[in-house]
């Protein structure tokens, strides 16, 4: 049964993070959905720590990935890229489209 109760919260949880019923932010359904595993006991505040540790590596990738992101656009890397897009379609709406999943591609890969 306990297992059952483990998957209906993890569901919940990531339902609220996904759908953001009542504006409410993704964070608090995700550590929401964790309180609740830990007080009705269904994982061991133990185990729950565990679990932030195994995805540390992760937490400071996407840390990383914002602060590089919030730079380039600090710098307007961004403007830059969709000005030079542009210019270069030279009115074609296809060449405009084109361009700017190109550079998409290219700022995905490298940032």
């Amino acid at each position: 049964m306990t297992h059952i109760a483990i998957w209906i919260i993890a569901f919940l949880s990531i339902a609220g993070v996904i759908i953001r019923p009542f504006k409410i932010p993704e964070a608090v359904w995700a550590v929401g959905g964790a309180i609740i595993l830990i007080v009705f006991k269904l994982i061991s505040p133990s185990d729950g720590m565990d679990g932030v540790g195994k995805g540390l590596d992760v937490y400071f990738f996407l840390a990383g990935m914002m602060l590089l992101a919030e730079i380039a656009r600090e710098e307007k890397l961004f403007d830059w890229l969709a000005a030079y897009a542009t210019q270069m379609s030279k009115g074609s709406s296809n060449k405009l489209f084109l361009l700017i999943y190109l550079i998409g591609i290219v700022v995905t890969t490298f940032l």
